[in-house]
């Protein structure tokens, strides 16, 4: 699956969880900004402008969280957190970002990157 295959809501917690990702250390990498840039050329400009608002309208981590609790699908869990490895290996894994991946891989029963 990719994430232009994901749905609609799916698709605002991906996006959501990329901007909790990217702002949780304080800055943005080149790297995230390419998963940002990638992210809007595989998803239709219209529904990606929807999606991105929809995901402003979340409010904090524990609203991301919150809504990426409702992603119930296995293989959509599965390519969103692939995408924010994709994203967060590049980089050093900070223990901000570490403590989310943390939460996120408890929250969908995945195993975190810093197990491994």
């Amino acid at each position: 699956m990719t994430p232009g295959e994901l749905s609609e809501s799916e698709q605002v917690v991906l996006l959501s969880l990329v901007g909790l990702f990217a702002r949780a250390d304080g800055r943005v990498s080149a790297s995230e900004m390419t998963t940002l840039e990638a992210l809007r050329a595989e998803i239709d400009p219209a529904r990606f402008e929807k999606i991105r608002d929809a995901a402003a309208q979340l409010d904090g981590a524990e609203a991301i969280l919150s809504a990426a609790e409702g992603t119930s699908r296995p293989e959509a869990r599965s390519t969103i957190y692939d995408v924010l490895i994709d994203m967060a290996l590049p980089d050093t894994i900070g223990e901000s970002e570490g403590m989310l991946f943390n939460r996120l891989a408890a929250l969908w029963g995945l195993e975190s990157p810093l197990a491994r």
